[in-house]
């Protein structure tokens, strides 16, 4: 399926648009970082860079510089990392090799739809706030080809902290970094950098943006397929899902995932997109 790249979206009314610094790593996943560099390509929001710390050997690296270069991806560079260092102390190399204003996790397995950028930080902006969270996302079960509308509002169990970590937007402040040691240095590194953003600045999860975002179970993911699972507890109700079908079916033409694709609510499978 091939997608066309949008028309860069002008500077945010008002102000000049600030520069935001895509943050990726990346370990011998060709393929998957192919796909989230694709999503990258395709934001309206035109001031940004994509930042790859590259965990893997140097025929990944080597691999991921020719496509940037095949594909013309705008201000995209590889920075090579030791592969001695946990996932909390990757995430501040990407930070520190970050030259935006605004810094944005951009995971190698996950998607953002094209207007993710703009609508996000436009949000953020707005609010005067320190980092920006999305409170619901879609859910993509690669294996069977399912899809879950999370949203972590809209639930009899509402977390304490309703958001997804991966989908963090901020200022960027040294501050707030990763912890590169203690029992979230590898596994919850992102979840870790949440508290203490909640803790010591302001934090803004904006409603409705739950199509922006696609969080992807491929199998070899960091954690589980049960941690995924457990996240299907605060699906919409297929009510809903069917209500906003064509919304769905809209956002599901700018995700580059197997078809089809069964589309469930909390209560079952709603319909199918080929």
């Amino acid at each position: 399926m091939n997608i066309p790249v949008q028309a860069p979206f002008p500077a945010l009314p008002g102000q000049d648009s600030p520069l935001v610094s895509c943050l990726m790593v990346t370990n011998d996943r060709l393929g998957l970082a192919k796909r989230a560099i694709r999503c990258y390509q395709q934001q309206r929001y035109q001031n940004r860079e994509l930042v790859i710390v590259c965990q893997g050997n140097e025929g990944y690296r080597d691999e991921l510089r020719r496509h940037i270069e095949a594909s013309a991806v705008p201000d995209a560079r590889v920075i090579a990392a030791s592969p001695r260092l946990r996932l909390g102390a990757l995430r501040n190399v990407s930070l520190d090799a970050a030259r935006g204003e605004l810094v944005c996790v951009w995971d190698d397995d996950d998607c953002s739809h094209p207007d993710r950028l703009l609508r996000q930080v436009r949000h953020l902006l707005r609010a005067g706030a320190q980092a920006s969270f999305l409170s619901a996302h879609l859910q993509f079960f690669e294996p069977e080809g399912s899809l879950h509308w999370i949203d972590w509002r809209n639930s009899r169990n509402k977390p304490r902290y309703p958001l997804l970590p991966t989908t963090m937007i901020m200022r960027r402040d040294p501050r707030f970094r990763y912890p590169e040691s203690g029992r979230y240095a590898h596994f919850g590194e992102d979840w870790q950098l949440m508290l203490d953003l909640h803790r010591d600045a302001e934090v803004v999860t904006p409603d409705d943006m739950g199509l922006l975002y696609l969080y992807t179970y491929h199998g070899g993911n960091t954690f589980s397929r049960e941690h995924h699972l457990r996240m299907t507890e605060h699906s919409l109700p297929s009510s809903q899902i069917r209500a906003r079908a064509d919304e769905i079916r809209q956002a599901l033409d700018h995700y580059p995932i197997p078809r089809p694709v069964t589309v469930h609510g909390a209560d079952g499978e709603v319909f199918t997109v080929d």
